[in-house]
């Protein structure tokens, strides 16, 4: 089952669901909640010749990428932007923090606006799971024609829905109860290779 307004509504207002910093009317949908973008962007290297393997995740790309913070304004007090070439692919982070209780599920997907131009918002990573706390992660890409400008805070380039669980997901089993939930509050899209160094 797939939460509707009135049922993401209770779960935020009960403290079930929580957003870190609180939503603005403007990012409720009808079934799902948008998301800003914050000012984070990380981009991989391009090194000739090079070859990863991530059978062992992605301790093997320390040292490989590169990371910018954007200030909301520049010196003048103009708007940061963050300019995406077409084929450029970057990860960035959404401005909110997101805790997803033990009961459900979401999904994270693109915006059709955006859509349209070409991006997409995951490289077939959609799913927060249970137990989830911290922003998310998106792999954009930029599959159009044309340059894209991306301002933090301002574009809301994705959006989350949330599904119910048949059963609660046991607090042992919960998303950073275990190894394999090693993303749990990460501060940077490559905190685990980060971790790894």
């Amino acid at each position: 089952m797939i939460l509707a307004h009135a049922e993401l509504k209770a779960a935020v207002e009960s403290g079930e669901v929580s957003f870190d910093p609180p939503l603005e009317e403007k990012q409720w949908g009808e079934a799902s909640i948008d998301l800003r973008l914050g000012n984070q962007f990380t981009k991989l290297k391009s090194v000739p010749g090079l070859k990863l393997s991530l059978a062992n995740g992605l301790g093997t790309l320390a040292g490989f990428w590169e990371t910018m913070t954007l200030a909301e304004r520049n010196e003048f007090g103009q708007i940061n932007t963050f300019c995406l070439e077409p084929g450029e692919f970057i990860l960035a982070m959404t401005h909110e923090k997101i805790t997803i209780p033990r009961n459900l599920i979401a999904l994270v997907e693109g915006r059709s606006t955006y859509a349209r131009l070409g991006l997409s918002m995951h490289q077939t990573a959609p799913w927060i799971q249970p137990g989830w706390s911290g922003p998310i992660v998106l792999e954009i890409k930029n599959h159009g024609p044309v340059k894209v400008e991306l301002t933090p805070l301002l574009d809301r380039p994705c959006q989350l829905s949330f599904f119910q669980l048949t059963s609660a997901v046991p607090l042992d089993k919960a998303y950073g109860s275990k190894p394999g939930g090693s993303y749990a509050g990460q501060k940077h899209p490559l905190d685990h290779a980060k971790n790894k160094k």
